[in-house]
């Protein structure tokens, strides 16, 4: 029962602490009220703050016993298709809790004004039947208050879970386009090199095999670790590396306190992909790619980030060349950071100078 009990505070749309706050300002607020109106009105007796503070702290807490009910009335205003028994759940509810409320209210102002005075009211005296019916009317107001607000904070949570689901599609949906993209290009570099070289598009079949079922083992995961993405990273440029010979060379910075940080499942294929475009296959020698991921600290102190950095040298000012950091692969990762982080992230890529590109993406750190 107890369990129960304490499920439903738990499930309420607003938490109990959020509710103490607002008892608090509005106690202070009819506190307030109540020395103006003292003050304003020149009464010939002394304000009683105790007496006063007690009888508007005691009104407005006396709400929380009543907030699982309150909160199943909302629930049942919030839901679509209400039928008959519903409304007479909602309509009872809606007279009972009042007159609950109130009489409580009333004994307890009657306690109050004991201690106070020293003197105990008749509860069930005509002053008190009168109190009763006039301080119902007062608390039904208060009821509908709150289940304005309650039902309010159900909209607002389901439009966060509807913001959240179509969000998460979303990521979803670019997630499946960057597998064909990759998938394409691949098999792309495979077939140009069956004529060249039967051998090696053997290894490449046999490394894309991996690949993919590293892809399909992983298919469902929005996030993975700095080790598994690493792990993917280098199993790709395993398969470009059979094709481009010496052509290529790669440089791995990454410490090991870096190696359990979450992120995004193939956040880093797209930028080593245009690395390869762009600095290794218009180099007439070698292009140089560099992958550094490292923590840092925030601007906010205390705050770790994750920073991924993909450098790749160039060669020449060919158009090709000025197009770099342009692509679909760089606006999918865009949004893809976008719908995962909000604004919490920054992704910057460009010429550091005539030599040099550098992708860079920072990212809360989070290891769970």
């Amino acid at each position: 029962m107890l369990k129960q009990l304490s499920q439903s505070y738990k499930n309420l749309p607003i938490s109990i602490g959020k509710m103490g706050v607002a008892i608090l300002v509005v106690c202070c607020f009819f506190i307030a009220r109540e020395y103006t109106d003292h003050l304003v009105n020149n009464y010939n007796f002394p304000f009683s703050w105790g007496f006063i503070s007690l009888k508007i702290v005691a009104n407005y807490t006396l709400w929380l016993l009543f907030v699982p009910w309150i909160g199943w009335v909302a629930l049942k205003l919030f839901k679509k298709g209400k039928t008959k028994l519903d409304w007479v759940g909602i309509v009872l509810s809606l007279l009972i809790i009042p007159l609950l409320h109130r009489a409580l209210a009333t004994k307890l102002y009657d306690v109050i004004y004991y201690l106070d005075s020293g003197y105990m009211k008749d509860f069930f005296g005509s002053n008190g039947i009168v109190s009763l019916a006039v301080g119902s009317f007062s608390s039904f107001i208060e009821l509908l208050v709150i289940v304005a607000v309650f039902v309010g904070a159900n909209y607002q949570k389901q439009y966060l879970r509807n913001q959240q689901a179509l969000i998460q599609a979303q990521i979803s949906t670019l997630q499946m386009q960057l597998h064909p993209h990759f998938l394409f290009n691949t098999l792309h570099s495979i077939s140009s090199m069956i004529d060249i070289d039967t051998r090696k598009a053997q290894k490449m079949l046999t490394k894309i095999g991996s690949l993919l079922r590293s892809m399909l083992e992983n298919e469902m995961d929005q996030m993975t670790t700095v080790e598994k993405e690493l792990d993917f990273i280098k199993d790709y440029l395993d398969l470009e590396e059979i094709r481009y010979a010496d052509k290529m060379q790669v440089h791995y910075t990454v410490p090991k306190d870096i190696l359990d940080a979450k992120l995004p499942s193939m956040i880093l294929q797209p930028l080593v992909e245009n690395a390869i475009k762009y600095g290794v296959v218009p180099a007439v020698k070698s292009g140089k790619i560099t992958i550094e991921i490292k923590k840092g600290q925030g601007k906010v102190l205390g705050s770790e980030l994750v920073q991924i950095q993909v450098s790749n040298t160039l060669e020449n000012d060919s158009e090709t060349t000025k197009n770099h950091g342009t692509g679909v692969g760089l606006k999918n990762i865009r949004q893809r950071l976008e719908g995962i982080y909000g604004n919490l992230f920054e992704f910057e890529c460009g010429r550091v100078n005539s030599q040099l590109f550098n992708a860079k993406i920072t990212l809360p750190y989070k290891t769970v």
